[in-house]
């Protein structure tokens, strides 16, 4: 077994804990580990990461542990160091290989060797990572982030991931995964990384700690909680982490198509016949149902299936996903005193446009600076002769 050459790190007494369950940062990042030291292994058959290792390549301390080195933080750079091919940073120091506890503030540079997995579903934060890197080494970090078990996350309906890859079911338990603090981990990322090129390089102070959750409903309002606090969380990202965690397909659907490349709005208007309100987010966030106008649900479905067909061309995919057509849909069928009778219109006429007519509406542009010129207003004029000509 190896020295453990892990500093003690910093007790909390039991008034500190619950301060930092408020405390929330989270930026999504698609994976808590540093690109450049780590390699995933190919997956022979599941697309998972290899589950059986030679006990020889562990990364811990703990005798049999089945996760290789090169899953974990910083785990090439540490498998250079002990083959003498890396000169060690002082500065950084290894995991002492026993379980994360609560009541502890954890320093990220001493925990090299630490396996770590992002959630998939995370907002992608990476981009942050510089701006993050440069105030915490300016200012340091003043509230610590939170990590907890990989295995409530995925309970929750998340899943953890390694730079793409799903970690199998057998791994989940030694994996570690956090739920607060993704800007600052973007940003400590790439300062571990100058500091594993650089022996003489000093990162900033990355502290956290661990929450033991177990029950997966208390995670995902926790998650959710700490994602609306730091940042304004769009209405289609609260329905997408909603999604995971509850099934319901219209909630999948609707993640589907915004993961397409659809206007959230536009696909709010075929799924849920209007726009999301706040309340709306609340009960979904809930569990509960969405109320729809459940005829005109019914006519935007059938007609949207209709636009798939019509503008299935690659010069027809902002008409087909932006909101311009999607709202006259919704508008005209509103108006109608039949709406079924006048959805089946809608359905012949836009399946027997003229080629030219198509070429037009994929053309069409407002006039800049004119706002009674704008192109939804051209659109919709477009939309209007289509069905009444």
């Amino acid at each position: 077994m190896r020295t453990n050459n892990q500093t003690p790190v910093t007790e909390l007494s039991a008034e500190q804990v619950p301060a930092y369950e408020a405390v929330s940062e989270s930026k999504e990042i698609k994976t808590t580990n540093l690109k450049t030291e780590q390699t995933i292994m190919e997956a022979e058959t599941t697309n998972q990461i290899s589950v059986n290792p030679p006990v020889s390549e562990c990364q811990s301390l703990q005798d049999g542990c089945p996760v290789p080195l090169e899953h974990c933080l910083g785990g090439t750079y540490l498998a250079g160091t002990r083959a003498g091919t890396i000169v060690a940073n002082p500065n950084l120091k290894e995991w002492d290989g026993k379980d994360l506890k609560e009541g502890v503030v954890y320093h990220r540079n001493e925990l090299l060797g630490l396996p770590l997995c992002s959630i998939k579903e995370n907002r992608d934060s990476l981009k942050r990572g510089k701006d993050w890197q440069r105030i915490c080494r300016n200012n340091g970090m003043v509230n610590p982030g939170v990590f907890v078990k990989a295995t409530v996350v995925k309970d929750a309906g998340f899943t953890p991931v390694i730079s793409g890859l799903p970690v199998s079911d057998f791994l989940l338990p030694y994996f570690y995964v956090p739920m607060d603090g993704y800007g600052r981990l973007a940003g400590h990322d790439l300062d571990l990384g100058e500091a594993m090129k650089d022996p003489a390089y000093k990162p900033f102070d990355f502290t956290f700690i661990f929450k033991d959750l177990k029950d997966s409903n208390s995670f995902f309002k926790q998650y959710q909680s700490v994602n609306l606090e730091v940042k304004k969380t769009t209405r289609s990202e609260l329905l997408k982490y909603t999604s995971c965690h509850k099934s319901s397909s219209i909630l999948t659907e609707y993640y589907k198509m915004v993961g397409e490349g659809s206007v959230a709005k536009a696909v709010a208007y075929y799924l849920f016949g209007r726009e999301l309100t706040k309340d709306d987010i609340k009960k979904a966030c809930e569990g509960n149902d969405i109320t729809v106008e459940q005829d005109l649900v019914d006519c935007m479905g059938m007609l949207l299936e209709t636009y798939k067909n019509v503008f299935s061309g690659a010069s027809s995919q902002k008409l087909l996903k932006g909101v311009p057509l999607a709202r006259w849909t919704r508008d005209t069928l509103k108006n109608a005193t039949d709406m079924k009778a006048l959805a089946d219109k809608i359905k012949e006429k836009f399946l027997n446009m003229s080629p030219h007519l198509l070429g037009q509406l994929q053309d069409a542009k407002g006039v800049k600076g004119d706002r009674a010129r704008t192109t939804e207003i051209i659109l919709t004029e477009m939309f209007d002769k289509v069905l009444n000509c």
